[in-house]
């Protein structure tokens, strides 16, 4: 018979079992605290801090390497490669991606060049986790893979669009670091560290795009920024990082002066990887490749079609934003001649032949930005960008409309020289101009021929009988006798004052007609006019040269002059009018005489209303606003489609197709 043990020993030796068995501990369950969040599994990624996600860390424990991790993440990262060379299951793949993403994050803390090759592998582990094909090893080179699938078998694991931030963000981070040393270069390659102190050089190719390769310059990721002043954002979502594309300081100047040399544009970037995880690892497999968005939207990856991830309103507004015009609408109008070049047309891009010319033109005390909102908009629509490319125009708003209109003129004769010689392109033929308020009166002007009406406002006796310096005549006479330029076939007028505006008698409007400085050339031809006709009667009419303002008063004779013009044949007029109650308008608008007339506060109705309209659109908004209200960029575009079907059958205008690559 056993001997029996006291009590206290028995305690003894079953505390001994019981830390002998500790591993085989019970399970149990408890209500949690909360419910579950729905998105939880969504915020369980690399990307929301500094750890890896639970789906990984469970990876590693079940490969045997959370222990190695915590001690030698580089040691653990190569492991579990070498794990994933043997059998590459998704698992491993994505907890690769989050683990190459977090050293990337920490190397960058201390040596950027190292977080360059970190990141260049979180988006490789990322892409080969997305993109492994069906019943294959994404050790496959791409040409080995038949029909392609998106991994993982699931559709519904949180991970796959995880994954897809993964790859956005370590592409985005990947550029940007490698800018930052100097192992990116836009215009041809980027080089990647390898594990030797070498480089492995990828290539950078470009593809879409109006701009050359030698032009590009530095790639700026548009999440850095933060866009102000523009409402909307034409944000689509897909694989690829949206970049602000800017052009080399170094390259060569335009052409022709229609844009900038300092123009930015937007880009899309990706990176393919063609090779496999092996080649991956060793740094030595992928290219970058950039893309136009504008053109450009899906690209097909192993046999399947993937949409880009494209911003295109951030690049507009760091453009808009560099181009410095903010605040110039206050100099243009007041000192016209202190523009210094900068007025005339002005293209966003470069030219694009076949694609119809939209010519946007601001008015009174404004300037191209005033079409931003605008011009977001319509560019975000891809049937439009198929069909039409923006120019803008800017202008001395304190000179009066008449000779805007002429300076136009010159400027659209130059304009179509310059980049169409031999005139063969027939899209030239078929231009819209858009005009807010005095921009629409300018763009009418344009397609009315003058005879000697407008000559005779100022002087009944034939103009040939003036004595005149050559350089006067020559200026006086493009100024009050021009024909219809034949290249403009539809205007849309926006808050146009046909027959005048509230603003020009008000004390205001006086107030601000007495600042402004007229430009040299018009203040010497007045000069000259009363030096070399003494004692005629011509001489009333230039002894103070009017100014915009004075030719928008109500009933102003150049007003009425041009509203009875006859319609031009083949020229189509469109007309949006902005109508609010007075309560809603702006407060100065309230002062303005005659305010309570039916109107935008600034533009009575009657003034805006064009019997000869083929539409006319009333919208709820102000002066300021009509042109940038949602129901007007929405009926601006209804005009611009039904413009291009009317091109369709009068002889499509086919846009030329860009190369595949530069």
């Amino acid at each position: 018979m056993p001997p029996i043990r006291p009590p206290q020993a028995r305690t003894g030796l079953l505390l001994c079992f019981g830390l002998l068995v500790v591993g085989c501990a019970g399970v149990a369950v408890r209500r949690a605290d909360k419910a579950p969040d729905l998105l939880d599994a969504w915020k369980s990624s690399v990307l929301a801090g500094d750890q890896l996600s639970p789906r990984t860390l469970q990876t590693l424990r079940r490969s045997d390497l959370d222990d190695a991790y915590r001690d030698h993440p580089a040691e653990a990262t190569a492991q579990l490669h070498a794990l994933a060379l043997i059998d590459p299951q998704p698992d491993l793949l994505f907890a690769l991606a989050e683990m190459s993403y977090l050293q990337g994050r920490q190397a960058e803390k201390w040596a950027c060049d190292n977080a360059v090759g970190h990141y260049y592998l979180s988006a490789g582990y990322a892409y080969f986790y997305l993109f492994a094909c069906a019943g294959q090893s994404p050790n496959a080179a791409v040409s080995e893979c038949g029909a392609a699938t998106l991994a993982p078998s699931d559709p519904f694991d949180p991970r796959f669009r995880l994954a897809c931030d993964l790859y956005n963000a370590s592409l985005a981070k990947c550029v940007a670091a490698a800018q930052r040393v100097g192992r990116l270069d836009p215009r041809h390659e980027l080089r990647l560290p390898t594990g030797n102190g070498g480089a492995f050089t990828l290539s950078v190719i470009h593809t879409g795009f109006l701009w050359k390769p030698e032009e590009f310059g530095p790639l700026l990721p548009c999440d850095d920024y933060k866009v102000e002043g523009l409402r909307n954002q034409n944000h689509a979502y897909g694989l690829g990082v949206p970049l602000i594309a800017t052009r080399a300081e170094d390259a060569p100047a335009p052409e022709h002066n229609y844009y900038p040399k300092q123009v930015s544009f937007p880009a899309t970037a990706f990176f393919r990887f063609d090779g496999g995880l092996a080649e991956l690892g060793e740094h030595r497999t992928g290219q970058l490749e950039l893309y136009n968005p504008l053109t450009i939207q899906a690209i097909v990856v192993r046999g399947r079609s993937v949409p880009l991830e494209t911003d295109l309103t951030t690049p507009l507004a760091y453009y808009l934003a560099n181009a410095k015009l903010h605040g110039l609408e206050y100099l243009a109008f007041l000192r016209g001649d202190y523009l210094n070049g900068r007025s005339g047309i002005h293209m966003l891009e470069p030219y694009q032949p076949g694609k119809i010319p939209v010519v946007l033109v601001h008015g009174l005390l404004s300037s191209p930005l005033t079409w931003a909102p605008v011009f977001n908009e319509l560019q975000a629509d891809p049937e439009l960008r198929k069909r039409f490319q923006f120019l803008v125009t800017f202008y001395p708003t304190g000179n009066p409309y008449i000779a805007t209109a002429a300076d136009l003129r010159r400027d659209l004769d130059k304009f179509r020289n310059d980049i169409d010689p031999e005139h063969k392109d027939a899209a030239l033929d078929n231009m819209v101009f858009i005009g807010h308020s005095m921009g629409g009166l300018i763009s009418k002007l344009l397609t009315v021929d003058s005879g000697d009406d407008f000559w005779r406002q100022v002087d009944n006796r034939p103009f040939g009988d003036l004595t005149l310096r050559p350089e006067t005549r020559t200026e006086l006479q493009r100024i009050y006798y021009f024909k219809r330029e034949s290249c403009v076939r539809r205007v849309i007028f926006l808050g146009t004052p046909h027959h005048g505006s509230l603003l020009s008698p008000s004390p205001l409007g006086r107030l601000t007609d007495d600042l402004v400085r007229l430009p040299k050339n018009l203040v010497d031809a007045a000069k000259d006019v009363a030096a070399e006709n003494p004692g005629q009667p011509v001489i009333q009419a230039f002894q103070r040269v009017s100014t915009s303002v004075d030719l928008l008063a109500p009933n102003a004779p150049a007003l009425e002059l041009l509203a009875s013009r006859p319609h031009p044949t083949g020229v189509h007029y469109h007309s949006i009018v902005g109508v609010l109650p007075p309560s809603k308008r702006p407060f100065l608008e309230r002062l303005l005489p005659g305010a309570s007339e039916q109107g935008d506060g600034i533009v009575p109705y009657t003034s805006a209303h064009l019997d000869d309209a083929e539409s006319e659109l009333i919208v709820p908004a102000d002066h300021f606003h009509v042109h940038q209200h949602p129901l007007a960029v929405l009926e601006i575009r209804r005009i611009l489609m039904e413009h291009a079907k009317e091109a369709d059958g009068a002889g499509e205008i086919i846009p030329v197709k860009y190369s595949e690559q530069h």
